[in-house]
């Protein structure tokens, strides 16, 4: 039962990271426009360029793969057919397999503070969560 407890919140937080990378880190809570794959790919590649100090050929890696995966996550989100459970585990993975092919774009520090910055951005999200459940 406990580690049914922790998968759900890991997968629940793998969840909210990918979408708040993919909807751009830097993006306005006001803006309500639906952004494309391509939209929210060039957004988190400019946060990661911006954040992480990468080179011209680390960017035009990192932008492919951004794509790649935002392509992922929009046809995951036009799915009908998978369950939320099934969509978030499908996240999770997603996750995992940008992480392990960002590790060999960036250097050994880069990766480091992008890990730093996804934990930074994992709390953020968590406090808005429980801040909009206590007001709404």
């Amino acid at each position: 039962m406990l580690k049914k407890s922790v998968m759900k919140k890991n997968i629940s937080t793998t969840f909210l990271f990918a979408s708040v990378l993919i909807a751009g880190a830097n993006a306005h809570a006001q803006q309500k426009t639906t952004a494309t794959p391509e939209q929210r790919a060039n957004k988190v590649t400019e946060w990661m360029k911006t954040n992480l100090q990468l080179n011209d050929d680390q960017v035009s890696q990192v932008k492919v793969m951004n794509l790649k995966y935002a392509n992922k996550t929009q046809e995951l989100k036009d799915n009908r057919t998978l369950t939320r459970r099934q969509k978030l585990q499908v996240l999770s993975d997603n996750d995992k397999a940008k992480d392990k092919e960002l590790k060999d774009v960036l250097t050994d520090d880069q990766y480091k503070t992008y890990q730093s910055k996804k934990s930074e951005i994992k709390k953020q999200l968590k406090q808005k969560m429980k801040e909009n459940k206590k007001s709404g």
